[in-house]
């Protein structure tokens, strides 16, 4: 026993699991935050989608309830939940063009990062009567 408390080794018993604990909590707020990141990116991208959809909808019609009523209707069924909670959207003539507006706050699921607040906008030409 006199030999295990001259080498030290009874001094050092239990730094690798706290060296491990820390590097594995590291890790997993990363990887939380990187996933985080993924999904505001697909938010962002079924929302555009949803918003050149409708944008083309109201170009058609020259209608802006129509507009906005495919964009959303396209964002539901993509995204959905509680990633729709914020969303706002918006349709307007704009010269030649119907011009669909969405503003949105992507919650962030950690305690370390913002919120993500988005405002993305899609236009399409109108079309003429024949």
């Amino acid at each position: 026993m006199d030999a295990d408390l001259a080498s030290g080794r009874l001094s050092e018993r239990g730094l690798s699991s706290v060296q491990f604990l820390l590097a594995s909590a590291l890790a997993l707020l990363l990887f939380v935050t990187f996933a985080n990141l993924v999904a505001v990116q697909y938010g962002r991208g079924a929302i555009r989608s949803g918003l050149e959809q409708g944008a083309r909808a109201g170009a058609l019609s020259t209608s802006h309830a129509q507009c906005e009523t495919v964009a959303v209707d396209v964002i539901g069924q993509l995204l959905g939940g509680r990633m729709t909670d914020s969303l706002i959207v918006q349709c307007q003539v704009s010269g030649p063009l119907m011009v669909a507006r969405a503003a949105v706050a992507f919650e962030s699921w950690s305690p370390l990062t913002p919120d993500f607040a988005l405002e993305i906008e899609a236009g399409a030409v109108i079309e003429p009567e024949p």
